[in-house]
C-alpha cells in the first residue's frame, strides 16, 4: 500500500512542477533552442567537404561564389626569396684595433716577465713553450702548426730590440689589415693574408713564425652580427612581399573528380568555406554557441523592455512560433536550384521571407520588439545562405524593418498589399547598391537578382497576409487588422446602432474624431481610440429614447420616473454594453472602453434632481455613480474626455469660441479633479495637449460663417437674373 501512495506522491509533484508557469517557459526556450541549432546545423553539414592531400575526389568540386583567393605556396616561396636577399646587419666593433693591439702587447709583457726572473734557462724556456702553446689558440682554423721549442730558444737568445722589431712588425700587420671591414665569414681570408705579408717580411723563418703566432690569435672582427636586427629585416622584408591572388569566378571547378588533391587545392577550398576544417562535432558546439547567444540576447530584451510579453506564455510561444517558421522557410527556399550556374543559383539567399516575420510581430505585438526580431532573422540568413551571406543578411535586414514601417499605424486594409510593394522596392534599391559596391560579375545576376528581390517582397506580404488571421484567432490577439474591421461600419453593431440609436451613432463619430486627433500627439494609438470610441455607448441600444441624443421630440421619459431610477437606467448602459459585446465577440482591449469610459464618475443632473426632492437627507453620490472601473490606459482616458467634452459642446446654447475653449477646460479639470484621470498614465503634458486639440477641432466645427451685406446680396440677385447663371453665387467663407 504505501508504494502506490508513493508513486502518486511522485505523480503529483511531476504534474505540478510540468504545470509550473517557469518550467514551461524553460522547457518551451529548450524545444526552439533545439529545432533552431538542427536548421543552422544543417546548412552547414551538407556543403562542406573533408578533403586530405593526395586523396582521389570523387565528384566535381565548384565555387559558388566570386572571390579573390590567395596562392599560399607561390606566396610562401617569394617570401622565401625576399627573406634569402635579406644581406646580414652588421655593427662596428670600435675596439677591436685597440684589443688587438693590446693582446699582442699583452704577449710580449709576458715574455719580459719570465726573463727577468732569476731562473734556469730550462725554466724559462718551459714557461715560454707554455705561453706560446696557450697563445697559439687558432692553430687549426688558420692551419698555424708552430714548434713551440724552436720559438722558444729563439726567444731568449734574441736581444731585447730583436723582440722590439717584431712586436712593431706584428702590430703594423694587424693595422693594416683591420683598416677595413673584417667579419667573422671574412677570418679565413684574413688569416691567409696576415701570413701571407708576414711571409713576405724580410726577417727570419723563426721570427716570421712569431709575428704570425702573436697576429693570427689576436686579429679579431671589427663587425658584430646583429641576429635582432638581421631577424627584423627578414621580416619586414617576408611582409613587404604582397599575397600572390587568384580571382575565383562563381561557378568554377576548383577539383575534378578522379584527380588527387593537391595542397594548393584544399587551401583554396579552405578560404572558399568549402573545405571543413574541423570535424561535425565542433560545428554543431558553434552552431549551439551562436543559437545560444542571440536567444540570450532576445531573453534578456524582453526582460528589459516588454516584461509583460516575457510573463505571458502565449506571447512567448507566438515569438518563438513566428521565428522557427521563418527559419524554415529560408532554409527551404534556399535549398532551391534555380539555375546551372552557381553565381545565379546562389541569389536565392534573397528569397528569405525575414520581412513576413517581422511585420506579423509589429501587426500582432510590437514595432520595436519587430525591429530587434529583424536583426536577429537577418543574422540567420546570413548564416543559412550561401555566396554573398553578408549581402543577403544586409537586404532581410532592410527588407524587414521597411515592412515594419509600412505597418507601423495601419489606416486601412489595403496598406497591407501596398506594404508588399514597398519591401519590393527596398530589396531592389538595396541589392543593386550592394552589387554596385561588391562588383556583380554580370549583368545577368544582376537582373535575377533585381527579380527575387521583387519576388521576396511580394511573397513577404502574401504569407503575412495570409497567417495573420490564423495567429490572431489562436493566440487571442487583437491586431489593428481586426480593429480595422471593427471600425467598418457594416458591421451588425454598428448597422444597428445607427440604425436604432442614431443620435447615439453620430455622437460616437463625433467622439472618435475628436479622441483620434489627439491620440498620436500623446502616445496612443489612434485606430484603437477610434473603434474604441465606435463601440462605447453601444449598450444603449437596449433603451435608446432615454438618452437625450436619441429624443427626437419634446417628451423626455425621465421626467416621468425618479431621479434615483434614472440614474440606474443610465448608468446600465455600461453593463449592457458589455453583454452585447460578449455576443458579438468583441475583444476584450474594446470591451474595456465599455466598461470604463465612464470610470466612477456621477450623474451629476439626477443627482441634483434626488437632492431637490429628498427630504430625509438620505440620498448617497455613490447611488449615483457608474461602477467603473476608471480608465486604465490613455485610450480609453481620451475617448472619456471627449465624450464628456462633445456632449457638452453640444448643450451649448451659442457656442463661442471663448464658451468652447471655457467648457473643454472645466471638463478635463472637473475629471482631473475627481481622480478619473489617476489609473492611466496622462500626464500634465498630455492633458494640455489634448485640450488644445479638442479646442482647435470643436472651434472648427462650431465656428460662425460670415454674414454678407444686403447690397452684396442684392447685387449677387441682380447679375444672376441678368446672365441667368447660378454658378455666379458668393461662396460661403470661414
Amino acid at each position: 500500500m504505501r508504494m502506490p501512495s508513493f508513486l502518486n506522491w511522485i505523480g503529483k509533484k511531476v504534474a505540478g512542477f510540468f504545470s509550473h508557469s517557469t518550467t514551461q517557459k524553460v522547457l518551451g526556450i529548450l524545444l526552439f533552442f533545439s529545432i533552431t541549432i538542427l536548421i543552422v546545423f544543417s546548412s552547414f553539414s551538407p556543403k562542406q567537404v573533408m578533403l586530405r592531400p593526395d586523396e582521389v575526389a570523387q565528384e566535381d568540386i565548384q565555387s559558388t561564389i566570386n572571390a579573390v583567393v590567395v596562392d599560399e605556396k607561390q606566396t610562401e616561396e617569394l617570401r622565401r626569396q625576399a627573406a634569402d636577399r635579406v644581406q646580414k646587419v652588421y655593427q662596428e666593433d670600435k675596439y677591436a684595433l685597440i684589443n688587438t693591439i693590446d693582446d699582442i702587447n699583452r704577449f710580449f709583457s709576458t715574455i719580459d716577465d719570465i726573463l727577468s726572473t732569476e731562473s734556469e734557462v730550462e725554466e724559462h724556456l718551459a714557461s715560454l713553450e707554455d705561453l706560446i702553446d696557450s697563445t697559439n689558440s687558432r692553430k687549426d682554423e688558420a692551419n698555424l702548426q708552430l714548434h713551440s721549442p724552436t720559438l722558444a730558444q729563439y726567444i731568449i737568445n734574441a736581444r731585447p730590440e730583436d723582440l722590439e722589431l717584431i712586436r712593431q712588425a706584428g702590430l703594423s700587420v694587424v693595422q693594416n689589415l683591420l683598416n677595413k671591414p673584417v667579419t667573422d665569414e671574412a677570418m679565413p681570408d684574413i688569416y691567409q693574408q696576415a701570413q701571407a705579408q708576414i711571409d713576405s717580411m724580410g726577417y727570419s723563418r723563426t721570427a716570421r713564425d712569431i709575428i704570425k703566432l702573436i697576429t693570427v690569435n689576436s686579429v679579431r672582427p671589427n663587425l658584430i652580427y646583429n641576429a635582432e636586427a638581421t631577424a627584423e629585416a627578414i621580416q619586414e622584408a617576408m611582409a613587404a612581399v604582397q599575397p600572390v591572388q587568384k580571382n575565383i569566378k562563381a561557378g568554377e571547378i576548383i577539383v575534378r573528380a578522379g584527380e588527387r588533391v593537391t595542397e594548393e587545392q584544399i587551401s583554396i577550398l579552405e578560404q572558399l568555406g568549402i573545405q571543413r576544417t574541423q570535424s561535425y562535432t565542433s560545428t554543431l558546439i558553434g552552431a549551439g554557441v551562436f543559437v545560444l547567444l542571440t536567444f540570450w540576447l532576445l531573453i534578456q530584451f524582453l526582460r528589459r523592455y516588454y516584461k509583460e510579453i516575457f510573463q505571458n506564455d502565449r506571447l512567448m510561444l507566438l515569438i518563438g512560433l513566428i521565428f522557427i517558421i521563418i527559419l524554415l522557410l529560408t532554409r527551404f527556399l534556399t535549398m532551391i536550384k534555380i539555375s546551372n550556374n552557381a553565381e545565379i543559383d546562389a541569389l536565392v539567399g534573397y528569397l528569405a521571407p525575414i520581412a513576413a516575420g517581422s511585420m506579423l510581430i509589429a501587426i500582432l505585438l510590437d514595432n520595436r520588439l519587430a525591429h530587434f526580431m529583424t536583426l536577429l532573422m537577418a543574422l540567420y540568413v546570413g548564416m543559412l545562405t550561401e555566396g554573398n551571406q553578408l549581402f543577403y543578411a544586409i537586404t532581410a535586414f532592410v527588407g524587414g524593418t521597411v515592412g515594419v514601417f509600412q505597418v507601423y499605424r495601419l489606416s486601412q486594409t489595403s496598406d497591407l498589399a501596398k506594404s508588399g510593394l514597398y519591401i519590393a522596392l527596398a530589396n531592389i534599391v538595396t541589392i543593386v547598391t550592394l552589387s554596385m559596391i561588391g562588383g556583380t560579375s554580370s549583368w545577368n545576376a544582376l537582373l535575377v537578382g533585381v527579380l527575387i528581390g521583387a519576388v521576396n517582397g511580394i511573397l513577404s506580404a502574401i504569407l503575412m497576409i495570409g497567417a495573420l488571421p490564423y495567429l490572431e484567432s489562436a493566440f487571442s490577439i487583437t491586431s489593428m487588422m481586426k480593429l480595422l474591421e471593427l471600425s467598418n461600419p457594416n458591421t451588425p453593431l454598428l448597422k444597428r446602432l445607427l440604425l436604432e440609436a442614431p443620435g447615439t451613432y453620430h455622437h460616437s463619430l463625433m467622439v472618435g474624431n475628436l479622441a483620434e486627433a489627439s491620440a498620436e500627439a500623446v502616445g496612443a494609438n489612434p485606430l484603437l481610440v477610434r473603434v474604441g470610441a465606435y463601440y462605447h455607448d453601444i449598450g444603449k441600444l437596449k433603451r435608446p429614447e432615454y438618452f437625450v441624443e436619441n429624443q427626437r421630440g419634446f417628451e423626455n421619459p425621465h421626467e416621468k420616473i425618479a431621479p434615483a431610477l434614472s440614474a440606474l437606467i443610465i448608468t446600465s448602459h455600461v453593463k449592457d454594453g458589455l453583454e452585447l459585446a460578449r455576443e458579438a465577440h468583441l475583444p476584450p482591449v474594446v470591451s474595456d472602453f465599455i466598461t470604463q469610459h465612464h470610470g466612477t464618475s456621477l450623474t451629476k443632473y439626477f443627482y441634483s434632481r434626488a437632492l431637490e426632492e429628498d427630504r430625509d437627507g438620505n440620498i448617497s453620490p455613490d447611488s449615483f455613480r457608474y461602477e467603473g472601473p476608471k480608465p486604465q490606459t490613455k485610450e480609453v482616458a481620451l475617448v472619456m474626455l471627449a465624450d464628456s467634452v462633445e456632449a457638452a459642446i453640444r448643450s451649448l446654447q451659442e457656442p463661442t469660441d471663448a464658451k468652447i475653449r471655457d467648457m473643454v477646460k472645466k471638463i478635463v479639470k472637473d475629471k482631473l479633479d475627481d481622480g478619473q484621470l489617476e489609473s492611466c498614465d496622462l500626464t500634465f503634458k498630455d492633458l494640455d495637449t489634448i485640450t488644445e486639440s479638442f479646442c482647435t477641432i470643436l472651434e472648427g466645427m462650431y465656428h460662425k460663417r460670415i454674414e454678407y451685406p444686403e447690397v452684396i446680396v442684392k447685387e449677387f440677385e441682380r447679375r444672376r437674373e441678368i446672365h441667368g447663371n447660378t454658378n455666379h453665387q458668393p461662396a460661403d467663407q470661414d
